[in-house]
């Protein structure tokens, strides 16, 4: 995947299996670019955007009740919603299709739920062949000790 001006100077690169929190780990099947942005964690390659925030359970909530609470709050563009739940987490993802200056801007979006709290990931591709990947990506969420 030969990008002009890949890999951006300066930012760490990532890859394997790696720890986003004390609590969540994900596999990172090639070389990801790394930093914190508007303190969310962003990975990057060309072609593919990986947006993380991990949040607490402080209210103690079951993990249906908190899959409800965001499933009520989802966008109703949403569409190819997915739900399963394996290994005590619960993962609910669905795709959006947004419009911006340059044109359709592809999503998937993910909630992986744990009963400690969950991580909210938002994955951007330029290229439709590339939401075989960010499905990947989102499967492969874990929580540490637990994978």
């Amino acid at each position: 995947m030969p990008a002009k001006n890949w890999p951006p100077p300066g930012f760490p690169l990532v890859e394997g299996d790696y720890a986003l929190t004390r609590s969540w780990w994900l596999h990172l099947p090639e070389r990801f670019a790394r930093r914190v942005e508007e303190g969310s964690l962003v990975l990057w390659r060309p072609g593919l955007t990986v947006w993380l925030a991990a949040w607490d359970n402080n209210k103690g909530q079951p993990q249906a009740e908190r899959l409800a609470w965001i499933k009520a709050r989802a966008s109703l563009e949403r569409f190819a919603e997915r739900e399963s739940s394996s290994n005590n987490v619960s993962r609910f993802s669905y795709r959006l299709r947004d419009q911006n200056e340059d044109g359709p801007v592809e999503s998937l979006n993910a909630y992986v739920i744990g009963d400690d709290g969950h991580l909210q990931v938002a994955i951007y591709f330029d290229d439709l062949a590339d939401e075989a990947r960010a499905l990947q990506l989102v499967d492969s969420i874990a929580e540490r000790g637990r994978a």
